[in-house]
């Protein structure tokens, strides 16, 4: 799939081998998606359910290797649902790991609102996490808005991401959709997390969403571009200019 406003502006493609998510996020395009004008493919008989496909992973019985993913991508892998939630059984993760593993031409992303999930890899399974990958989560705010998603609040997120050990991971962070927040507090939590690569996206589904005025959004752009290697805007977080 080619790169789209969908998705992240790093983004050369995305992989869906488990789609779906419980995380019951207000804003979630992917569901709205799914459950929409994707609702009669057979991939998604499920819904918004969580799946894990299996086919995605092999081509006549034979793992996926050098075929689909070409030098220089970046792959959003799961960029339907979280791979990484509470409820995904470990062997699917370990199986969709496997076939990054031997695609190392490749770099893949591995975003997560349940980073913990990377924590508790890297203490109990170490080796199982392949160095082309980028890890990655997404905090919208640094504050607590109880009834727009079931996710883990923004602080875990945050202090999960912070407390990984293996430093040679490259990390990638999502402001997105950005919520009011409070600059200096925000502008830390990402010195902490150490990304390589934020992209900053606004609300572009009328979700009605407490968004910060734009003079905040140009403060908070400066201040990552001061600190991060690369700082993408994504499309559509130029109307919170009017």
């Amino acid at each position: 799939m080619a790169n789209n406003s969908l998705m992240f502006r790093s983004v050369t493609k995305t992989w869906n081998p488990y789609t779906g998510c419980n995380h019951d996020c207000t804003y979630c395009w992917a569901k709205d998606l799914i459950l929409g004008r994707l609702r009669h493919l057979p991939k998604y008989r499920n819904g918004f359910g969580p799946t894990f496909h299996s086919a995605e992973l092999y081509r006549a019985g034979t793992l996926i290797i050098n075929k689909r993913f070409k030098a220089g991508d970046l792959v959003f892998v799961s960029s339907m649902g979280d791979l990484f939630g509470e409820w995904v059984f470990y062997s699917h993760i370990l199986a969709i790991l496997n076939v990054i593993r031997e695609n190392p031409q490749a770099d893949f992303l591995l975003q997560t609102k349940n980073p913990y999930r990377f924590v508790e890899i890297e203490k109990e399974h170490p080796r199982d996490i392949p160095t082309n990958v980028y890890l990655g989560t997404t905090i919208e705010t640094n504050r607590i808005h109880t009834k727009i998603s079931k996710a883990p609040p923004p602080y875990d997120r945050f202090w999960h991401m912070r407390s990984l050990l293996l430093r040679k991971y490259r990390r990638f962070l999502s402001i997105e959709p950005i919520m009011d927040f409070d600059l200096d507090v925000l502008v830390s939590w990402v010195v902490e997390m150490a990304p390589v690569i934020v992209e900053v996206g606004a609300d572009n589904h009328n979700k009605h969403l407490p968004e910060p005025t734009w003079d905040k959004v140009e403060a908070l752009l400066e201040r990552l571009r001061a600190v991060c290697p690369t700082v993408n805007e994504k499309k559509g977080l130029e109307r919170l200019k009017r």
